[in-house]
This record gives C-alpha cells, sequence and structure tokens, in this order.
C-alpha cells in the first residue's frame, strides 16, 4: 500500500503536510534503544493470576480516578499510555525533536532516508533535514502556508497551502493516535514498553519507550528513531529575511 503520511509530507515540504510530550532527553542513550530491543514480557502466567486477583478486589471498590495505569503489562487503555503522555506534549505545540526516518520495507534491509530536527511554536514550524546522500533542504511553515529555502540563492519558495501543521502527532509519529484503535501494550525485561496501534487504514503501528522515553516508533513500512526531545523553549518561528 502506500508510504503513509509522512512521505506524502516529505514531498510536500520535505517534511510535514499534515499535522495532531520532559525536558531535553537527547542524553539519555536514545541511539540504543530501538523497537525490538526488548526480549521478554514481564507478565507470567502466576502473575497474570495475581492481577486478575486484585482486579475482582477493585471491582468491590469504589471506581479509580483518571490517574496513570501502568500494570506489569502496561497501560490498560489508551487515556493511560505513554504515547497520549506524549502526544499532549506536542499538542502544547512548543518543542524542538530530532529523529531519523528509515525505510524497513523495500526489501534491501533498513534504508536510512533522511534525519530530521524539528521545532515547533503554535501553528509554526522550522525543519532542518539531512537527506542520505547528506543534501541539506530547510523549510518553514507558517499561517497554514509552506516555504523551502533554496540551498544556493537562500529565496524562499511555497511548497503548500491549506491546513499545515493541523495535526502535529501525524507529522511527528507518522500516524494520529487519539484516531487510532488501542491494541495494548506490552513490558519487557529490560523495562522497555511498546505501545500498538491500529490506524484508520488498518496500518500498524507500534511506540517503543526505554525508560519512560520515545525512542521509536515503526509502522506502515517506515521506522522512526527518536534521537532527542525538548519539551518548550521554542521562539516564535519567523520567515528568514531575503534579498
Amino acid at each position: 500500500m502506500d508510504k503513509k503520511i509522512f512521505i506524502t509530507i516529505a514531498a510536500v515540504c520535505v517534511m510535514l503536510a499534515g499535522c495532531g510530550d520532559k525536558n531535553d532527553t537527547s542524553a539519555n542513550g536514545n541511539e540504543s534503544k530501538v523497537a525490538g530491543g526488548a526480549v521478554t514480557k514481564v507478565t507470567t502466567q502466576e502473575e497474570d493470576e495475581v492481577i486478575e486477583t486484585t482486579k475482582a478486589s477493585e471491582e468491590t471498590e469504589a471506581p479509580a480516578d483518571d490517574g496513570e495505569e501502568q500494570g506489569p503489562t502496561g497501560a490498560d487503555s489508551y487515556e493511560h499510555s505513554l504515547t497520549a503522555a506524549f502526544a499532549e506534549k506536542l499538542e502544547a505545540r512548543n518543542f524542538s525533536i530530532t529523529y531519523a526516518l528509515n525505510d524497513i520495507d523495500s526489501g534491501e534491509g533498513m534504508q536510512l532516508q533522511y534525519e530530521e530536527t524539528l521545532e515547533v511554536n503554535g501553528k509554526g514550524a522550522h525543519q532542518n533535514t539531512i537527506n542520505a546522500d547528506g543534501t541539506l533542504k530547510e523549510a518553514y511553515i507558517l499561517d497554514g502556508e509552506s516555504y523551502t529555502v533554496d540551498a544556493e540563492s537562500g529565496e524562499l519558495q511555497l511548497t503548500a497551502r491549506g491546513n499545515v501543521m493541523g495535526d502535529v502527532c501525524a507529522a511527528v509519529l507518522g500516524f494520529s493516535p487519539a484516531e487510532s484503535e488501542f491494541v495494548g501494550a506490552e513490558t519487557f525485561s529490560d523495562g522497555t514498553v511498546q505501545e500498538t496501534f491500529i490506524d484508520e487504514t488498518n496500518d500498524t503501528f507500534v511506540c517503543t519507550y526505554a525508560d519512560g522515553v520515545l525512542t521509536a516508533c515503526e509502522g506502515a513500512g517506515y521506522l522512526r528513531d527518536f534521537k532527542g526531545f525538548t519539551e518548550g523553549g521554542v521562539s516564535e518561528i519567523k520567515l528568514p529575511e531575503t534579498n
């Protein structure tokens, strides 16, 4: 099937054409923790029996509030998931994030497409992209329009108009978690948590977390390897002055 929303976005302005969460985590060693790194689920049959017994006793008590529900097997719903918490940070629309996009469905192993740093402030965004061949691209999104910067002249070129950056989660993750089905979560012996979703086109996406930090998101033939995330601190996005 077609290669999902992010490649469409990359073709439009080298990144985003659609748009819907801690402080700098780049020092947390994300590079060494990617999807598939976990080996063994934490839960066992004996633990499952304990969990079921606990659930049965809790049913006779007053309903719990809407706090986090991160048990031995991970979140019990999207609202309690790590992905929902991260999406909330993205929706605040003041962050910077760096990740590498890899094609894992080419039949030739994992192929790096590009590495991107995205800064977002409100409805504005600034993107720097390093392609696999080493070429650089720079783009801006402001007031519903996207522009690329000509590498030679520095001139701005209008590339898209409309609801650009409407769904910021889709721009970063490749899908909209709030609009997708939450399949469930798994916790592994090394502390890694994987949360699985199925989107509206029936594609499966798996978000991987290490120590609560998003390290990877895999789906629709692509693997996003997250290098660092900083919440807040992004100044107002403005178009650069040109001659």
